[in-house]
């Protein structure tokens, strides 16, 4: 798989941006047409256009700790969208859709495994590092279905 460098947006950028979503959805606080919208930037994907528009552009993002509200709108967000980021943190409204994500996957999500970690277990998982290093997310889909990677990084 090719990956592409990446670059930190500029303020020119910035601007074509948000020229370009007044220009191709005028008045929307949530806009859609981001292979429309990418057009106006150059080099940047509708993807690229799209991530920087919810996380930095749109609403306030906020940083750090989470709000006993924000986990609730959160979790009313899952029920209602499923794991649709993008939509999930506009019904949020103050995270980005990578921070919600993180949030579910890592601290919300009913379905986590939080049993404690016996003997065994923690020998399997010294034996997963060494074999697969500090591949976390990896290490768990393959031994330790229904844990997260964090789980497994903080044991």
């Amino acid at each position: 798989m090719l990956y592409r460098e990446r670059r930190s947006w500029t303020e020119e950028e910035d601007q074509l941006l948000r020229d370009a979503v007044d220009l191709e959805e005028p008045g929307s606080i949530n806009p859609s047409k981001w292979h429309a919208i990418a057009k106006h930037v150059p080099s940047r994907t509708n993807k690229d256009c799209r991530k920087r528009w919810f996380a930095k552009m749109a609403s306030d993002v906020v940083k750090g700790g989470w709000a006993p509200e924000e986990d609730e709108k959160l979790v009313q967000a899952i029920e209602k969208y499923g794991t649709r980021w993008s939509l999930v943190s506009a019904y949020v409204q103050t995270r980005n859709s990578d921070q919600c994500a993180k949030r579910w996957t890592d601290t919300l999500n009913p379905m986590i495994d939080r049993t404690r970690w016996s003997a065994e277990a923690d020998a399997l998982l010294l034996n997963a590092v060494q074999e697969h290093g500090k591949l976390w997310t990896k290490i768990v889909r393959i031994y330790f279905p229904g844990r997260t990677g964090l789980a497994a990084k903080n044991r």
